[in-house]
């Protein structure tokens, strides 16, 4: 697919995502990543473009090449997909349905897909783990580049001939021809911003529609509102390369129906196919297949991402939690402690004044009678300083244990308070996780 069609689909996936019914388990994150994307959609042409204007892999990661196998009997094991996508029903309707094929090795679309995938929910862990200005931490202008990246990547496995073993690249270039169509009604349909790479926006944030708006432009933008969401990717399909394995193998198939195998490739020019009834009567009908599911699957794939990194996030915020509360919980018990050793030192103490006011009483009865006697009253008076010394002590000590239990009684009506608030963000938080639990997620 050529450069505007690929800014476009990515595009009109956001705008998938936003637009749909999304399931009730996915509701909140979608609302989220569309929040996040629209800070990024400036870099949707320049992202999106990035394999073929500067990676230049066009084989092998662009392509997965399937072939007719004559001399195999075999049944192929072909993927079931979503029912809502369109190249699967028609796959399931094409004369070569079941029939043994012969995959090219060689070709790694459906790995690029996946390393993709795997390297955003990789990407947004370390920036959510990294502090801020961190030297490796991506940036989130980094990771939405990925994101438009990885669009290319899946919308390639949607074009049927990059799916089709049958060579179209000659003098004629039939596949250019098909691609540069779809190009002309993308740059016929929105207004682009050619200067600063990028489209001019509707007030909703998509590409602004111009007043020659074409018919296969309005099918996709309807599809996006009235196509069902499916969140599963498949039976036996449990990530991003076995649904794009799948993907790939309806594409081959769609080829097929695409441009007829009546001739060899080389025979089939531009001209011809042009005047072909695949093209006269169904390209429209096939563009709106093709084209509606590649929205389709890339809105799928970036959701399953976010969803996956989120679903991450809100565990290891649990788990943040639950240490906070744990601390929380060995710093009462600590307080405890203190509070238990400062009731013995008191019961302590209070002994001591007890005893430190009962010797000062005996050694103010013995200074009186010496007094009264006329004694002497050296001895005596050093006696009952001592004494009142002894007990002035004891009632600091007291006094200031006193005032040090108030301070830690104080702290462990705070330490209680805060173990509250840490249970409760741990029970929030799991009731969160609870909530988006969801056993056939498909996650």
């Amino acid at each position: 697919m050529k450069k505007y069609t690929h800014a476009w689909l990515a595009m009109m996936a956001m705008k998938r995502i936003e637009k749909a019914r999304i399931p009730a388990r996915q509701q909140d994150d979608a609302k989220a990543l569309i929040t996040w994307f629209k800070n990024y959609r400036d870099f949707v042409l320049s992202g999106a473009w990035y394999p073929d204007a500067v990676f230049k892999d066009m084989t092998p990661s662009h392509i997965v090449k399937y072939e007719p196998d004559a001399s195999s009997t075999a049944v192929p094991n072909f993927r079931i997909m979503p029912p809502t996508l369109q190249m699967y029903q028609l796959g399931l309707e094409s004369d070569m349905y079941g029939k043994p094929f012969k995959l090219d090795k060689r070709h790694n679309l459906c790995d690029r897909c996946e390393s993709f995938t795997e390297s955003l929910i990789d990407s947004f862990k370390i920036l959510t783990m990294e502090n801020e200005g961190s030297p490796i931490v991506p940036s989130n202008n980094h990771i939405a580049m990925r994101f438009f990246i990885l669009s290319h990547y899946i919308a390639d496995g949607h074009m049927p001939l990059h799916c089709d073993a049958r060579s179209f690249y000659n003098d004629n270039e039939v596949h250019g021809f098909i691609e540069d169509l779809w190009d002309q009604e993308v740059r016929r349909s929105y207004f682009i911003d050619e200067d600063n790479e990028r489209f001019f926006y509707d007030p909703e944030g998509y590409p602004l529609k111009q007043e020659e708006f074409s018919e296969l432009m309005q099918y996709i933008e309807d599809e996006l509102v009235n196509r069902e969401f499916v969140w599963s990717w498949g039976s036996g399909c449990n990530n991003t390369w076995d649904y794009m394995s799948g993907i790939s193998q309806y594409s081959y198939l769609m080829a097929y129906r695409l441009i007829p195998a009546d001739k060899t490739p080389r025979e089939i020019t531009k001209a011809y196919y042009m005047s072909t009834e695949a093209f006269r009567e169904h390209f429209f009908e096939y563009s709106k297949v093709i084209l509606g599911d590649a929205v389709e699957s890339i809105a799928k794939i970036w959701l399953h991402a976010w969803v996956r990194y989120r679903d991450w996030f809100r565990g290891t915020e649990l788990a943040y939690f639950k240490a906070q509360k744990d601390k929380a919980e060995k710093n009462l018990i600590d307080a405890e402690k203190v509070i238990d050793t400062y009731s013995e030192e008191k019961a302590k103490l209070d002994a001591r004044l007890e005893k430190a006011a009962k010797s000062l009483e005996a050694k103010q009865a013995d200074y009186d009678k010496g007094l009264a006697k006329g004694l002497k009253m050296e001895k005596r008076t050093e006696e009952l300083a001592k004494a009142r010394a002894r007990y002035a002590e004891a009632q600091e000590n007291l006094s200031n244990l006193d005032k040090a239990y108030q301070e830690a009684d104080a702290s462990l009506e705070n330490l209680k308070a805060l173990l509250l608030a840490a249970q409760i963000q741990v029970d929030r938080k799991a009731a969160e996780i609870k909530r988006y639990e969801d056993s056939n997620s498909g996650i």
